[in-house]
């Protein structure tokens, strides 16, 4: 077990009395790792869906390229390059690499995995991310080509979040197994995950012999468990907390480049155009940001980071106005007639299903619009569910309201992937034709003008039509013991580089 500054002074001074000092050693090799929420990462790398699951990908298999610190990263390409019409993309593999079961990595090694993740009878998370994939070839032994069918100027990027794993390993009665610095010793789902170094890691040797890595479902303890010492990292520390443990000495590691917090709408069920303006102005997003979220974050008024190139500054947004909602309802026919605080609209009350996380500022930030939208006579209920089948509905379209935060990729500086009509996280189920037509010019060419145009407009449709409510750019945090280094996260909010991970 690692420990706090306080209590290792304590535990080193009782240990240099009875002599024990090879034991403070051997706890220096082993990581404490607590991970908020009742659900865990999967043992498939290539089913992780979240960014706790992707720090845990990261550590028991590699993709083939990293983005850091604004840049590419080789992994297990060594190498790339792309065709002048850049519809072709050609990786060089590191050689020697070995998944944990003995197997080579080679570039039929890579076919079969792309095949499996696309694979349309079972398609995995990342597939989302591939679609344009048209043809995959192992060129020699270490040399693999992706073919897309149209130009994808962030395809590159997409492939940070397609882990391999060796092949032999997949279909058995354990999950496939990776070429990570780590491997998988002990797996309790949704409870814990032990890992083991891997000492030929084609990376260098890991720091840390062993890790454990822990769900912690509720917050306040995650946070306890961080102070007492019992874990050296925290994932999506509490943002309420994050101010308080700095303060005390522990080592905040801020994220969030196009993270964002919407209150996503069903337009599919919330047909209503005025309506979800109305619902719109009623939330007061200053409230939810420095209450709900210790104010680590800035105001959204449109798809688009204020500073990037896709910007729109036509687009006014949505602020906090409950008496222009009030007056959209009245004049859309939402009265309320027996006084009860709800409106009516046919003798029908206005009560929205309003589906939550139920754990910490999820479920705070959804009893906080909860009580702004009755304010103005819409009534909803909330429906608390656990993390997978919270995103499940809002996937599928399960419900009227839900609050939502996304983890988008650094570019382009637009939360656009999520609105094509045949995205995996349309969650506003909102189809037309249109929008999909914009967010296609956006992914389909590298003339940044050209995709900036498309998404200016993309960005007026979604206000005039009020498709969500875009809250704030939200910042989140993990946090780490005052002595634990080397660790890196990305703009999303993974961790990278586990091998090189130490105290200090």
């Amino acid at each position: 077990m690692h420990l706090s500054n306080r209590a290792r002074f304590t535990r080193l001074a009782y240990l240099l009395v009875v002599g024990l000092l090879l034991s403070v050693a051997a706890a220096q090799t082993h990581l404490n790792i607590a991970m908020p929420g009742s659900t865990g990462a999967p043992a498939d790398p290539q089913r992780a869906s979240d960014m706790g699951a992707y720090t845990v990908a990261e550590m028991i298999a590699d993709t083939l390229v990293l983005y850091a610190d604004n840049e590419y990263v080789p992994a297990l390409a060594e190498s790339w390059s792309t065709s002048e019409d850049g519809k072709q993309h050609t990786f060089n593999l590191r050689p020697g690499v070995t998944f944990h079961n003995g197997e080579p990595l080679t570039a039929e090694a890579v076919v079969f995995n792309f095949e499996r993740i696309m694979n349309p009878e079972d398609p995995l998370h990342a597939a989302g991310q591939l679609t344009a994939v048209t043809n995959l070839e192992a060129l020699d032994e270490l040399t693999f080509r992706i073919t897309l069918d149209a130009v994808d100027p962030d395809f590159i990027l997409k492939l940070t979040n397609v882990w391999m794993v060796a092949p032999g390993s997949v279909g058995g009665d354990t999950a496939p197994v990776g070429s990570g610095p780590f491997k998988i010793t002990r797996y309790l789902p949704d409870q814990q995950i032990d890992l083991v170094r891997v000492d030929d890691y084609w990376g260098g040797t890991p720091v840390f012999e062993t890790a454990t890595i822990r769900n912690i479902p509720e917050p306040g303890t995650l946070v306890l468990e961080l102070e007492a010492g019992a874990v050296d990292l925290i994932t999506f520390a509490p943002n309420s907390h994050v101010h308080r443990l700095e303060a005390a000495g522990f080592r905040p590691m801020l994220f969030g480049s196009v993270n964002t917090a919407v209150l996503a709408i069903n337009n599919a069920t919330v047909t209503d155009t005025d309506l979800r303006r109305a619902i719109c102005y009623a939330i007061d997003r200053d409230v939810l940001l420095n209450n709900v979220y210790a104010g680590m974050g800035r105001p959204q008024t449109t798809l688009a980071l204020p500073e990037g190139w896709a910007y729109n500054p036509d687009v006014p947004g949505f602020h906090y106005d409950p008496e222009r909602a009030n007056e959209i309802l009245d004049a859309a026919g939402y009265i309320d007639t027996d006084g009860d605080g709800i409106r009516e609209k046919d003798g029908v009350p206005l009560n929205l299903d309003f589906q939550a996380r139920g754990d910490g500022e999820w479920l705070l930030a959804t009893q906080v619009m909860q009580q702004f939208l009755g304010d103005v006579g819409i009534g909803t209920t909330i429906t608390a569910s656990d993390r997978d089948t919270y995103y499940a509905n809002i996937r599928t379209g399960a419900y009227d309201l839900g609050w939502w935060l996304s983890n988008a990729q650094p570019e382009p500086p637009i939360v656009e992937y999520v609105f094509h009509s045949e995205d995996y996280w349309n969650v506003v189920q909102f189809h037309r034709p249109e929008v999909d037509e914009l967010v296609t010019l956006g992914r389909s060419t590298p003339d940044q003008e050209v995709r900036a145009e498309g998404y200016r407009e993309l960005q007026q449709i979604f206000f005039d039509e009020a498709i969500q409510c875009q809250q704030f750019w939200v910042q989140q945090a993990h946090v780490v013991s005052p002595e634990l280094r080397g660790v890196e996260t990305t703009s999303r909010g993974a961790l990278l580089y586990p091998h090189l991970w130490h105290f200090e």
